[in-house]
């Protein structure tokens, strides 16, 4: 079998080339390049910018493969231009799109399936993924490939920590030191809004369990593991695995909106609404997957992973703005801390950011960058 992904570096694509191989699959990657350095030897690699598909075809040539999984699409624009293009070169094509498309009701504890209603309009996100799930089926009519739209939930790896209100990827290691230099964390609506969790590792076995299974042809599938929490689980958990007393603070929504109105349309929109799903579908149409990853298990390799880094990367923006909500919010003795290999701009990111409005930090960031 022939795959290309469209991606391949990410938390969930690098998974899921790590399984494609080990399935003896012959998988190649199509992405810009940037982060291709420890990527197999064996994976064939095309360097093209997706925002201009028209340069695929000359990168690809006469490839044509089995499966392509886009890992990449956003909107139903990325949809049109891609699919129009990499429809020719594939007999399955799988959008990944996203389980947050689902309408939910915050004090529902009733799983959801592929049958609810979609789209969840109070985040343009879930709008635009939906809108390139609609566009996906009515080109697919057009061509001779079929599709398979798959939803991940919130998912994680070894470098991410799968909190609700992160720093950006691959600078998770801010949390753990936030929480070992004593600096509160915060939940809202008493953490007791439920998510579900899917270990990266879990996510990709079910994926690759879905190319050119007949099963998938012209179906949709969410991929969310059995692992429901609160989201004060998952704090509480962090705190264990360090063997930290937990220092938390409890904020409503409407709190953490005015302080941090960059958060506000993934809060109301997704993350303080109960996300509990039946994967029933999931399992009938590859019988093997089973989600193996529990949250402690997940915590403890993030920890460890970071553990073993020379040298770790700080959002101090983030580090920041938490600050600057919490201590509006009351809490005290808030400062910067230069944690562990942190480099000597981190400082004055913190302090633009903690005391200057977001929109001239971000302006007066770009400057001294």
């Amino acid at each position: 079998m022939k795959v290309l992904l469209l991606g391949g570096t990410g938390t969930l694509s690098s998974d899921v080339l790590k399984y494609s191989i080990q399935h003896k699959y012959s998988t190649a990657i199509l992405n810009r390049g940037r982060n291709n350095t420890h990527i197999d030897k064996d994976v064939r690699i095309f360097i093209a910018d997706l925002k201009f598909p028209e340069t695929i075809n000359a990168i690809l040539g006469e490839e044509t493969f089995d499966v392509i999984v886009d890992f990449y699409s956003r909107t139903k624009e990325d949809i049109l231009k891609l699919f129009s293009v990499l429809s020719k070169r594939c007999v399955q094509y799988i959008f990944i799109s996203s389980a947050c498309v689902y309408c939910r009701n915050n004090n529902s504890l009733q799983a959801l399936s592929e049958n609810c209603d979609k789209p969840n309009k109070l985040w343009n996100y879930n709008v635009y993924k939906y809108e390139a799930e609609r566009q996906l089926i009515k080109m697919s009519k057009q061509y001779d490939c079929y599709y398979t739209i798959v939803r991940p939930y919130i998912t994680y790896n070894k470098e991410r920590i799968p909190w609700g209100i992160a720093p950006a990827y691959r600078f998770h290691r801010t949390i753990i030191e936030r929480i070992k230099s004593g600096k509160p964390m915060f939940v809202w609506n008493g953490g007791t809004n439920y998510c579900t969790l899917t270990y990266s590792e879990d996510f990709a076995k079910a994926l690759v369990g879905l190319f050119l299974n007949p099963k998938a042809m012209n179906e949709d599938f969410h991929i969310t593991s059995d692992y429901c929490y609160q989201w004060k689980d998952v704090l509480f958990t962090i705190y264990k695995e360090l063997k930290i007393t937990p220092n938390i603070v409890d904020l409503p929504t409407s709190l953490i909106i005015k302080y941090l109105p960059e958060y506000k349309n993934e809060l109301i929109g997704d993350r303080s609404l109960n996300a509990i799903f039946n994967n029933q579908k999931i399992k009938e149409a590859v019988p093997e997957v089973s989600f193996q990853t529990s949250l402690n298990e997940g915590i403890r390799r993030v920890i460890a992973y970071y553990e073993t880094l020379p040298t770790f990367n700080y959002d101090f923006r983030y580090d920041a703005r938490i600050d600057r909500m919490l201590f509006k919010c009351g809490e005290k003795g808030l400062h910067f801390i230069p944690y562990t290999n942190s480099t000597i701009h981190a400082k004055k990111t913190y302090l633009i950011y903690r005391y200057l409005p977001l929109r001239i930090a971000n302006k007066l960031n770009e400057y001294i960058s």
